[in-house]
């Protein structure tokens, strides 16, 4: 269920012969998922070294290789307008400055490319579950919700954003959709 909802938002096909990044390629799966549509160049980074080889031994074992590279997406070693498509699944909202991240995106994006990004969003059940057992259970109900995810969800300094928030860090683009979904994760 939870793949079929990634292949929804990503549109992986939509990459065929087009120049394809992928910020935070985790352990690849994704990323293997772009290689099969047969873009004309595959890209993908990653923060951490282990994320890198774990990516390219998921790609070694499809028979695919790809440019798979250790980069920072606050500083992304491209050239502007290197891209067709970007995309970044729960990745950019863990970054020290997620507003830059998406500025660093629209970068290397091409005039009329599509960035598909997922950052997580604010007023989750998730958010409230967390909320009611650090903050509410712990006897502190006047915790703020960014303090619950930053401590609590995923990795130290993870961030939720409100809609209005998201589209003001989108602003420079020429067309932005935002949906907010409800996902395995939140059950």
């Amino acid at each position: 269920l939870f793949r079929s909802y990634i292949h929804g938002f990503a549109r992986f096909h939509e990459g065929q012969g087009r120049d394809v990044l992928e910020i935070g390629v985790g352990m690849g799966a994704d990323f293997v998922e772009w290689a099969k549509a047969g873009p004309r160049s595959l890209t993908g980074v990653d923060l951490t070294p282990r994320a890198v080889e774990h990516t390219r031994k998921r790609l070694a074992l499809y028979g695919f290789d790809a440019d798979v590279r250790v980069s920072d997406a606050e500083k992304l070693p491209f050239e502007d307008n290197s891209f067709d498509i970007v995309y970044s699944w729960g990745v950019l909202h863990v970054s020290p400055d997620t507003p830059r991240t998406i500025r660093e995106v629209h970068r290397v994006l091409r005039p009329g490319g599509v960035a598909r990004i997922m950052i997580y969003h604010r007023y989750s059940l998730t958010g409230y579950m967390l909320w009611f057992r650090y903050a509410l259970l712990a006897g502190r109900p006047f915790r703020a919700l960014d303090d619950i995810y930053w401590n609590h969800l995923e990795s130290l300094g993870t961030k939720a954003y409100k809609i209005s928030e998201a589209r003001e860090m989108f602003r420079d683009y020429t067309d932005v959709e935002t949906k907010v979904r409800l996902s395995c994760s939140d059950l």
